[in-house]
């Protein structure tokens, strides 16, 4: 997740959602209307009715097949295997036929007059900031990337199997962990690593652990944990001692994040929500009152960005600072000053798309720059369409003083001959944002990215990580995919050649 490596059970927990679609003559206004009303009941249970253009008539049949199943309506189509919970599947169907089939005439009719298919956009020019520099390290799918500026040193965490690769001046260290890498922190002289538990389904074993690479020791600080996506060391409650926020996506109906409190042996842990879904969670002072609060992104039932507020003794209160549709494809987030104005501001990066067949162009997919008007009010200032996006890392990696952001695409538009799949948006001081990105030798799957001072010279590099894998790919795109990949390194430094 690693928002995205769990999602093939994303979308399950949109039970009830809309219904099974099908094929036929546009319906009348009236009977239009009847399926609008039926399948407002349905979806309503969950979340809010997904508009029938969010996707291309012919994506809708299978997404309602699947959906369908939780009505109580057996799929015609064959779906994958894993991507219908039957545990969810009423003894009784919720709807009669007919009612059914209003709703998929409804959905089907709509999409076909709403849906615009985004056009292609144009391949940025390629970046004079960075010199590549590939690693060959032989591992198909890397889960996570991080570059500490402590000390300089490289973090790679790959997947099948799970591994963490530790590259420090001139020597790489093999580190045995028992699940993939998902998210790493220095913690002054500890670094401290969060384990996603499994790729594929919620095992119940997220791990958090403190290791020294001179003792070659490690301390688990949180074991057992709903699949971890993000954790956050910081004093919480101004008590002294830090505290450990962790993120877990989970798996419906329980997911888990919370905050686990210093200064006690083990640490004890607060509980803040217990739904799944969470893709990304941080800790920062979003109403300037000198405490931290916590954000987290959910991309369930109910796609959101959430706060937990810090009202002081270990209290927390919830608002939602941004509701999405049904299907928005949460991947990622940040916190930064995007305008230096003094208030921390909200990088939202949607672009999941891994369920459906046909791998659609969403026209929400992208990255989003929140602006903080103060009051919990937040405002679009930013919207950088990038199918697909997978995550994001920021930083002035151009030394004006802005802040910069650098994308990956994991879903990327199939339809180019050399999908964009990185992004670098350089702000300029008079606030515009320039698009580039990097030469078409370097390409791969990226979908990993961080930043940081790889090198102690004071600029920001970044650090990228791909997933070779030919999930997800259209079978029409299989074989220019396999030779758009070949001799291609599954991590890339990329140097940043600003002087300070």
């Amino acid at each position: 997740m690693i928002s995205d490596l769990p999602e093939l059970r994303l979308w399950r927990c949109v039970v009830t959602t809309v219904l099974l679609c099908g094929c036929g003559d546009p319906s009348p206004p009236v009977e239009r209307a009847e399926g609008r009303a039926l399948a407002a009941i349905a979806c309503v249970r969950c979340h809010a009715l997904p508009s029938p253009g969010f996707l291309p008539s012919e994506e809708w049949p299978y997404l309602l097949a699947w959906m369908g199943s939780y009505l109580g309506q057996p799929s015609e189509i064959e779906l994958h295997p894993v991507l219908v919970n039957t545990n969810l599947v009423p003894a009784q169907p919720l709807f009669t036929r007919a009612q059914f089939d209003a709703i998929r005439r409804y959905f089907l009719d709509e999409s076909a007059i709403q849906y615009r298919q985004p056009e292609p956009a144009v391949k940025p020019p390629v970046s004079p900031l960075f010199d590549p520099l590939p690693f060959d390290l032989r591992v198909p799918v890397i889960s996570m990337v991080a570059i500490d500026s402590t000390d300089q040193t490289l973090l790679v965490g790959s997947s099948n199997p799970p591994g963490l690769l530790v590259l420090r001046r001139g020597r790489t260290t093999s580190i045995e962990v028992p699940s993939e890498p998902v998210s790493y922190e220095r913690v002054g002289s500890a670094r401290r690593l969060a384990l996603l538990g499994h790729l594929a389904y919620d095992a119940r074993e997220g791990r958090v652990f403190d290791f020294d690479l001179g003792r070659e020791v490690q301390t688990v600080l949180v074991d057992g944990h709903p699949r971890i996506v993000a954790h956050r060391t910081a004093d919480l409650d101004g008590d002294g001692s830090n505290d450990l926020f962790v993120c877990g996506f989970g798996e419906f109906p329980a997911g888990r994040g919370g905050i686990w409190w210093g200064g006690t042996t083990p640490l004890e842990e607060q509980v803040l929500f217990t739904e799944p879904g969470a893709v990304w969670g941080d800790a920062a002072d979003l109403d300037e009152d000198e405490d931290l609060d916590v954000i987290v992104a959910f991309a369930n039932t109910r796609p959101s960005l959430e706060v937990f507020v810090n009202e002081g003794d270990r209290l927390f209160v919830r608002r939602t600072l941004v509701e999405r549709s049904p299907g928005w494809g949460y991947n990622r987030g940040a916190v930064c000053d995007w305008d230096g104005d003094g208030r921390l501001d909200l990088v939202e990066v949607a672009g999941n798309n891994l369920e459906l067949r046909g791998r659609p162009i969403k026209g929400n997919h992208g990255v989003r720059v929140m602006r903080n008007e103060g009051g919990w009010k937040f405002s679009e200032v930013l919207f950088e369409p990038l199918p697909g996006a997978m995550d994001v890392a920021v930083g002035d990696f151009d030394g004006n003083g802005r802040v910069d952001l650098a994308l990956t695409a994991f879903y990327p538009d199939w339809r180019s001959p050399s999908p964009t799949t990185f992004l670098l948006l350089l702000q300029k001081s008079d606030g515009v944002v320039e698009r580039s990105g990097m030469d078409d030798s370097y390409w791969n799957r990226w979908m990993r990215v961080a930043a940081g001072d790889a090198d102690g010279d004071g600029d920001t590099d970044l650090l990228l990580g791909a997933a070779k894998v030919s999930m997800a790919i259209p079978e029409e795109h299989a074989s220019h995919y396999q030779t758009l990949l070949e001799g291609k390194a599954s991590v890339l430094l990329l140097r940043n050649r600003t002087v300070p």
